[in-house]
C-alpha cells in the first residue's frame, strides 16, 4: 500500500514537472511569435512555477498524511517510531546492568563460609 501511495505521489509530482515544462514553452513560443513581451513572459512563468512548487508541496504533505493515516489504521509502526524504541530499550538495558553491576558482590565479599 505504500509502495502505491509512493508511486501515486511521483506521478504526481512527474505531471507538475512535465506541465512546467510545457507553460514554460508555450510562453517561450509566444515571445517568439511576438506576441508576449519577454519579461511579461518570465513574470508569468516565475508566478506560475512558485504556484506549481506550492502545489507539489501541498500534494507531498497530503500524501505524507495519508500514508501515515494507513499505517496508522493497519497498525503499522512507523521507521521513526521503532528507531525511538530502539533507543529506549537500549538506555532500559544500560540502566538494568549498571543496576547489577552496583547490586553485584565484590571480589571477597562472598557468603560466610566461603573461602573467598
Amino acid at each position: 500500500m505504500v509502495d502505491a501511495l509512493r508511486k501515486l505521489l511521483l506521478a504526481g509530482l512527474g505531471t507538475l514537472d512535465l506541465t512546467e515544462e510545457k507553460v514554460k514553452a508555450i510562453f517561450n513560443d509566444l515571445v517568439a511569435r511576438g506576441e508576449m513581451s519577454e519579461k511579461d513572459a518570465k513574470e508569468l512563468i516565475t508566478g506560475w512555477a512558485k504556484r506549481a512548487a506550492e502545489q507539489r508541496s501541498r500534494l507531498q504533505q497530503d500524501v505524507e498524511q495519508a500514508v501515515n493515516r494507513a499505517m496508522s489504521a493497519l497498525g503499522i509502526a512507523r521507521r521513526a517510531e521503532i528507531e525511538a524504541l530502539t533507543a529506549k530499550i537500549a538506555e532500559l538495558e544500560s540502566r538494568l546492568l549498571a543496576r547489577d553491576a552496583e547490586a553485584a558482590p565484590g571480589p571477597g565479599t562472598g557468603r560466610a563460609g566461603d573461602p573467598s
